[in-house]
C-alpha cells in the first residue's frame, strides 16, 4: 500500500501504519479464502476477545487499488467481535489483535460484501483492510465509555458556547456543532469538495496557546517555530481523508480570498486521543485565510 505523509504539522494525520510489512510475502492463508498478515504486535498490551469491539483506523481498498472506506486520521468503531466466529475468518484472526497491533486482511469480495457499502465487486474480486488497533473495549465496559463520552461531550459544548458568545459575536452555530465566523467574505471562487485550496492557517486552543501556523512569523510568536518544517501556504484537496472533520467542513464555506474562524468542537477534531501537541478532548480554533482555489 502506498501511502504519503504530508509534513506539515498537525494535519500529517495519514499516518504510514505499516512501514515493515511487505505487501506480497508472510500472509497465512485459510480455507475460507482468507489471507491475514501481521504487521505490527505488541504482546504484553491487552488483547481482543470475542464479543470486544475493536476501534481504530481502516483503509479499505477493492483489488488493493480503489479506495470503498477510510478513516485515517480519525479513529473510530471497526468491528464488533463474534463470539462464535468460524476458524479461519475475519472474527477469529481480530482475536489475535492487540492493542496497538496493525495488521492487513484480503478477502474474497463475495465475502465481506457487508463492508462494501454497495459497491460493485465481482466474487472474483479481493477487498483489503488496513487496520491499526487503537482500542479495545467489552461490550460491557462500551456502555460505560459511550455514557462518559456523552457527558464530557455535553460538558464541552456547554463551555464552547459560552466562550463563542464571549468572545465571537458574529458565529454562525452549524448542524455538525462546528462554529463559524466569517471575518470578511472573499470575492474569489467558491471551496468546494474536491478542489484544491491553499491557505493559511493558525490554530490555536480556547486558552489562546498557538499550537501551529504555517506561517513563520507566527510560528515564532508562538515559540513553536522548527527547522524541520517549510513554513510556506498549505496546500490540499478539500474533502482528503486525512484531515479533521471540522476543518474541512468550516473551509466548505469560504471563497477565496476570504478570512474566517473555525470553532471546532473536539469530536470534530482529534477526539478522545489527541494529536502531538493536541491533548485528549481539545476544542480547537483555526484562523484560516483561503488564498486560493484551484481546479485539481
Amino acid at each position: 500500500m502506498k501511502t504519503t505523509i504530508r509534513l506539515l504539522a498537525i494535519f500529517s494525520t495519514i499516518l504510514i501504519l505499516f512501514p515493515s510489512c511487505k505487501k506480497d510475502n508472510g500472509f497465512e492463508k485459510t480455507e475460507l479464502g482468507f489471507s491475514f498478515k501481521h504487521c505490527t504486535t505488541n504482546q504484553n498490551s491487552p488483547k481482543a476477545n470475542g464479543g470486544d469491539i475493536i476501534f481504530g483506523q481502516m483503509k479499505i481498498l477493492l483489488n488493493n487499488k480503489e479506495l470503498i472506506f477510510s478513516n485515517y486520521g480519525k479513529p473510530d468503531r471497526l468491528f464488533v467481535i463474534d463470539k462464535n466466529a468460524k476458524v479461519g475468518s475475519i472474527d477469529e484472526f481480530l482475536t489475535t489483535l492487540h492493542l496497538g497491533d496493525s495488521a492487513i486482511m484480503v478477502a474474497p469480495a463475495d465475502s465481506v460484501a457487508k463492508y462494501l457499502n454497495n459497491v460493485v465487486a465481482k466474487p472474483s474480486d479481493k477487498v483489503y483492510f488496513y487496520l491499526s488497533v487503537t482500542q479495545i473495549i467489552s461490550v460491557s465496559e462500551l456502555s460505560t465509555h459511550e455514557a462518559e463520552k456523552l457527558r464530557n461531550q455535553q460538558k464541552e459544548e456547554e463551555a464552547l458556547t459560552e466562550f463563542v458568545l464571549a468572545k465571537y459575536e458574529k458565529a454562525v452555530k452549524k448542524e455538525s456543532g462546528l462554529f463559524y465566523v466569517n471575518i470578511y467574505e472573499g470575492q474569489g471562487a467558491k471551496a468546494e469538495y474536491g478542489k484544491k485550496m491553499v491557505v493559511n492557517y493558525t490554530v490555536t486552543d480556547t486558552a489562546g496557546t498557538i499550537l501551529d501556523s504555517n506561517v513563520e512569523e507566527v510560528a515564532i510568536k508562538g515559540n513553536i517555530k522548527t527547522p524541520q518544517k517549510h513554513y510556506a501556504p498549505f496546500e490540499f484537496t478539500l474533502g482528503d481523508d486525512g484531515l479533521i472533520a471540522g476543518w474541512s467542513e468550516g473551509i466548505s464555506y469560504m471563497r477565496a480570498g476570504g478570512h474566517a474562524k473555525l470553532v471546532v468542537p473536539s469530536r470534530l477534531a482529534y477526539g478522545e486521543l489527541g494529536f502531538h501537541s493536541i491533548g485528549p478532548n481539545t476544542p480547537l480554533v483555526f484562523d484560516i485565510y483561503l488564498l486560493k482555489v484551484l481546479d485539481e
